[in-house]
């Protein structure tokens, strides 16, 4: 299938549509992201009052999960423990309008530019981290967490980055591989370096579905990677491959008994969870007595987290859109062709690999990680919404 031409926006799209961008690679700073996400939803509302935004893609098989997830949340805080605290956290679901904006405003034009901005952000955190464990952050008591203030949200970022340059190199045939092969190549030897286990088996996901997208023969090199990477890496990294199987050990243990007394917040508070901004107050409560923290500042998984937090009927929501996300990127990639099929694939794969190290980590709604993981999903399902229109 012929890709089609980009439809033009005028400048307060063309405004808006760069600030979103920029908000995506700078997410690892939100002193800067922030304030360019606040930009940019001016600029996207007078692109729409303009006109600019008309005949173009919102991303409208996730707009019903979504608004679900916003009017779930918002009862959540109004029968929270705690309402006034609550509250205070709801004008973050303001940053879920990030996903139809994206899929109207990024373009096939954008989209270039948002792959380039997040290959140069990839290279600089990945490069960062490698630096940092070449100077001591290189245990588990010291880990590289790049500029960022946790290690965790740097492996978030990193994977994301990672996945989405390995797509484009692997899929796109217009691809710059000066461009692509830095966060392609130093993006996965920071997350092995980083000690991050949910990072890797997202990682590995993404690979897994890129195969299954365009290069199966990958499947045949995958088993010598590995075999490579064994000889390679070091044994502090090794113990920690092999740690991912233990249950007695002490992390993997911990979010075992994390998922039980998250089960145990359900149970007692169905359908509005015990609040926003609510778990790490009342973890103490349900903690089982041989869990190895006292506390804890999230569940550690994102359905467990969400359901605790916010519902049962907002977990159903986030559900749904991670599946209308799914279904409508892996449905359109036979309709297209080219840098637009490459474009789906690179957010199907970035969006699987960080939703998969989710159910290990709770990713959904640090922003850190969201803001990216938003655009890419947005801007995906307008690539394929874009061929329909």
């Amino acid at each position: 299938m012929e890709e089609q031409a980009p439809k033009r926006t005028g400048r307060a799209g063309a405004f808006a549509a760069g600030t979103i961008v920029a908000a995506a690679a700078t997410s690892s700073r939100l002193g800067i992201a922030n304030p360019l996400l606040v930009i940019a939803g001016i600029a996207a509302w007078r692109a729409w009052r303009g006109g600019e935004l008309r005949g173009r893609p919102f991303a409208r098989a996730l707009l019903p999960p979504l608004v679900l997830f916003v009017v779930a949340s918002l009862v959540s805080a109004l029968f929270s423990l705690d309402p006034l605290q609550s509250f205070d956290k709801t004008p973050r679901l303001a940053v879920l309008l990030l996903v139809p904006l994206s899929a109207a405003l990024i373009d096939q034009t954008w989209w270039r530019r948002l792959v380039a901005a997040l290959c140069v952000a990839t290279t600089v955190l990945a490069t960062w981290g490698i630096f940092q464990y070449l100077h001591g952050a290189n245990d588990l008591e010291h880990r590289i967490q790049g500029p960022l203030a946790h290690y965790m949200l740097f492996a978030g970022c990193v994977l994301l980055g990672s996945a989405f340059a390995i797509a484009e190199l692997l899929l796109n045939p217009q691809r710059r591989v000066w461009l692509l092969l830095p966060p392609a190549l130093l993006g996965p030897i920071a997350l092995l370096l980083s000690y991050t286990r949910n990072a890797w088996v997202g990682l590995a996901a993404a690979l897994l579905l890129l195969a299954a997208v365009g290069r199966r023969r990958l499947l045949l090199l995958y088993p010598v990677l590995a075999l490579a990477l064994w000889l390679v890496l070091p044994r502090s990294v090794l113990d920690r491959v092999v740690s991912i199987f233990d249950l007695r050990q002490s992390a993997n243990y911990d979010r075992v008994c994390m998922a039980i007394s998250g089960v145990e917040m359900i149970r007692d508070h169905p359908v509005t969870g015990v609040g926003l901004d609510m778990v790490d107050r009342m973890y103490p409560l349900y903690r089982r007595d041989d869990a190895p923290r006292w506390s804890v500042p999230h569940l550690h998984n994102n359905i467990v987290q969400i359901a605790a937090e916010r519902g049962l009927p907002a977990l159903a929501a986030y559900l749904w859109l991670m599946g209308a996300f799914f279904t409508v990127t892996w449905r359109g990639l036979p309709r297209l062709s080219g840098s637009q099929r490459a474009a789906a694939a690179a957010s199907l794969a970035s969006v699987l690999a960080i939703s998969i190290a989710g159910l290990f980590e709770y990713n959904f709604w640090f922003a850190n990680v969201q803001y990216t993981t938003l655009v890419i999903m947005g801007a995906g399902v307008g690539q394929v919404e874009g061929t329909t229109a």
